[in-house]
């Protein structure tokens, strides 16, 4: 990643932050997502100050494009986009399920899956590197009850994901997913038990695959969605 420029959409979060500091260890020029740029004091490690925290509501169209618009400006091109924005509702059958609750699951998960990866592909197009990389959810391929719009959702994430790689694959770009079982965050840990929380994937974990899906070795990979079961 020496010298290739990256950006995580969500950034800030459990998952995007470790992202952000990997990325930053590697020599990458690292631009972050929030909706609020408090989240700058919020971590510790000091290679997160040289992450690039930019204000931006991803679920908007006008945000997206003025975020790679920015980033292009500043360093003429952009290498690699992960997207770990996305909203989770358990607890929702198909009878209990509300419209707005629907909407929020796509606009949350879809839609900002759709938006990052069509403007990503937009402007690595040409390039003679490009990485394009979503988190899906172990949910969403194995859907269980009571997760209808969160699953249905993540499941489409990584139909988008398979598409769209079949139209970017006689470039130099590769669009892969990734679907964690649970994620060991702090908000996750909360109540769980330690035995739970050994078989969850953490966040450092992701990061790894992520790394590897950067490299030259996994030009081939595309339009694979990598399952992370942990302990689902």
């Amino acid at each position: 990643m020496n010298g290739r420029v990256a950006l995580i959409a969500g950034g800030t979060g459990a998952l995007g932050s470790e992202l952000c500091i990997d990325f930053a260890r590697q020599g990458g020029r690292v631009y972050a997502t929030t909706r609020s740029d408090h989240h700058r004091q919020l971590i510790s490690d000091p290679l997160w100050s040289s992450v690039g925290i930019l204000q931006a509501d991803v679920t908007i169209e006008t945000d997206v494009l003025g975020l790679f618009d920015r980033i292009v400006e500043e360093s003429t091109r952009i290498d690699v986009v992960v997207n770990t924005v996305g909203a989770y509702l358990p607890g929702k059958t198909l009878s209990d399920v509300g419209l707005d609750e629907w909407n929020l699951m796509m606009e949350s998960n879809l839609k900002t899956a759709f938006l990052l990866t069509r403007e990503a592909f937009r402007r690595m197009n040409g390039q003679a590197y490009g990485r394009i990389i979503n988190i899906s959810a172990m949910t969403g391929l194995q859907p269980t009850p009571g997760r209808i719009p969160y699953a249905i959702s993540k499941h489409a994430v990584s139909l988008l994901t398979e598409l769209a790689a079949k139209e970017v694959s006689a470039s130099a770009i590769t669009i892969n997913a990734i679907a964690p079982g649970v994620i060991s965050t702090p908000a996750n840990r909360v109540g769980a038990s330690e035995e739970d929380i050994r078989r969850w994937v953490s966040p450092s974990q992701i990061a790894e695959l992520v790394r590897y899906l950067c490299s030259p070795a996994a030009g081939v990979i595309n339009g694979t969605t990598i399952r992370l079961p942990g302990g689902s």
